[in-house]
């Protein structure tokens, strides 16, 4: 009886694990512009709102590149941004979207860094979102 307690008790952590993981999206970021800034961005859920996490490579010392979700992909995107997200330096971000993850999901929506906020309509990367919710 214990023993099939113990793997019950075991299949469930594990089963747990496995629906963790499955709630993250990543995202990705193709670099644009011959920038050589590719990288990725983890979409994970926060309750009813969602934490982007962004990495890329090659990042200018010292540069606040700002970053954003848009609606439409990346070959065309709307030029209003849909969520405003912490300005990428040094190569890393991390913003709270006040939107969950599944809303998020339902947009046709890509992520994208700036040059900079004095060249902001050059990009240097972007990413289509897609998921599976």
């Amino acid at each position: 009886m214990q023993r099939l307690a113990m793997i019950l008790m075991l299949g469930g952590l594990h089963a747990g694990a496995a629906l963790a993981l499955d709630d993250v999206v990543t995202v990705t970021l193709q670099a644009q512009n011959a920038s050589g800034q590719a990288g990725s961005a983890t979409l994970t859920p926060d309750g009813d709102k969602t934490k982007v996490v962004i990495l890329l490579s090659n990042p200018p010392a010292g540069v606040a590149q700002p970053a954003h979700i848009h609606l439409g992909h990346c070959d065309k995107l709307d030029p209003a941004p849909k969520w405003k997200l912490e300005a990428v330096k040094d190569g890393q971000s991390t913003t709270i979207v006040p939107a969950s993850l599944d809303s998020i999901l339902k947009e046709n929506a890509a992520i994208n860094v700036h040059k900079s906020a004095a060249e902001v309509q050059v990009y240097v990367s972007c990413g289509n979102i897609v998921g599976t919710m």
